[in-house]
């Protein structure tokens, strides 16, 4: 649970009281006593020692039994052990004794879409959307869009998950997470769109050259189709997305297979294809190639490459070559452009 404090846990369990309710003493704080049970008890449940998360979570009730997280954390025990029936008491009981809680509303509302109870999901996530002090919209909508997602409902999800980015542009996942819908509609411009934006805020992932190559597949681009199913198995040999790449797409006999030897080295495999398919440039561009292997500190644009490409090939950030390169449009490369890979005092 997102509003508890796991790590005081270690310094708090050692003074917790073993007396009853009911042999307290004036002066002890059972409210306090019952937080601390809770976050005891969530730290047994995350360690998989589900007997002592409920002896804790069990003595939090009793502690403070119109505590809104300690029958908000009972709900969370029960989800885990898969009783709906009960998970759904206590998520109730929760928000009966915190109805303004948007947290709650939304953590009880992804449960409900999990259980396949959707129309009720969504009456919990408009709940916590609907608080204006609720400092975690972005995360409803989000699960509202995995929500519609869920039920098929594509533009739906997009519509939410848009929603998310209006409220944390800067949230890769819910981009990623876009993108994946645009590719379901068949919108290959917007999911192309999307996953620039990824690139230039998020990390490189087996799942975000999973969608490139899944975006080049739906416009036609069989080459570039071809060149990220190389980065992927050459980057992330052993990922879910690679062995699905191989089991759709397959080996062609075109392409001199790579090992993962090192991120900086990337695609020794996509340098041979690429010479392969640029033969027919002009003896002036050869010669700039040429000097670019003996030169790491250019790269000559080659045909069908763009900045997302070489910042992979090179393990340089898009940002970093966007700045050393202010005299070029990076958006929109040309062949045979040279683009430097060192910043201006290393060159």
């Amino acid at each position: 649970m997102r509003r508890i404090l796991i790590a005081c846990v270690l310094v708090l369990s050692g003074c917790v009281s073993q007396s009853q309710p009911g042999l307290l003493s004036d002066d002890f704080d059972t409210e306090q006593a019952a937080k601390t049970r809770v976050s005891l008890g969530l730290t047994y449940l995350k360690n998989g020692k589900y007997s002592q998360a409920k002896e804790n979570l069990d003595t939090a009730i009793d502690f403070a039994p119109r505590l809104a997280d300690a029958h908000y954390a009972m709900a969370y025990y029960y989800q885990q052990v898969e009783e709906d029936a009960r998970a759904r008491e206590y998520y109730t009981s929760a928000l009966d004794l915190a109805p303004d809680d948007a947290d709650i509303a939304n953590s009880y509302g992804a449960y409900l879409c999990e259980q396949g109870d959707f129309a009720t999901a969504f009456n919990y996530f408009d709940q916590a959307v609907s608080n204006q002090r609720y400092a975690n919209t972005v995360l409803t909508y989000e699960n509202m869009g995995l929500c519609a997602q869920k039920q098929g409902n594509h533009q739906q999800a997009i519509d939410y998950f848009r929603s998310a980015l209006n409220h944390q542009p800067s949230r890769t996942r819910t981009m990623l997470l876009l993108t994946e819908e645009y590719i379901a509609t068949g919108n290959w411009d917007e999911a192309q769109k999307r996953l620039d934006r990824y690139r230039r805020m998020g990390r490189v992932t087996p799942e975000s050259i999973w969608l490139a190559v899944r975006i080049a597949d739906g416009k036609k681009d069989l080459e570039g189709r071809q060149q990220y199913g190389e980065m992927l198995k050459t980057l992330y040999p052993d990922s879910a997305q690679a062995k699905a790449y191989e089991k759709q797409f397959g080996t062609l006999p075109d392409i001199t297979r790579t090992t993962k030897e090192s991120v900086s080295g990337t695609t020794h495999s996509l340098t041979a294809m690429l010479a392969e398919s640029n033969r027919s440039q002009s003896v002036q561009g050869n010669e700039k190639r040429r000097q670019t292997t003996e030169n790491s500190r250019v790269h000559i644009v080659r045909k069908h490459e763009n900045l997302y490409r070489i910042s992979v090939k090179y393990n340089i950030k898009l940002s970093s070559l966007e700045a050393w390169n202010p005299h070029l449009d990076t958006s929109s490369l040309e062949v045979d452009d040279q683009l430097w890979l060192v910043p201006p005092e290393q060159r």
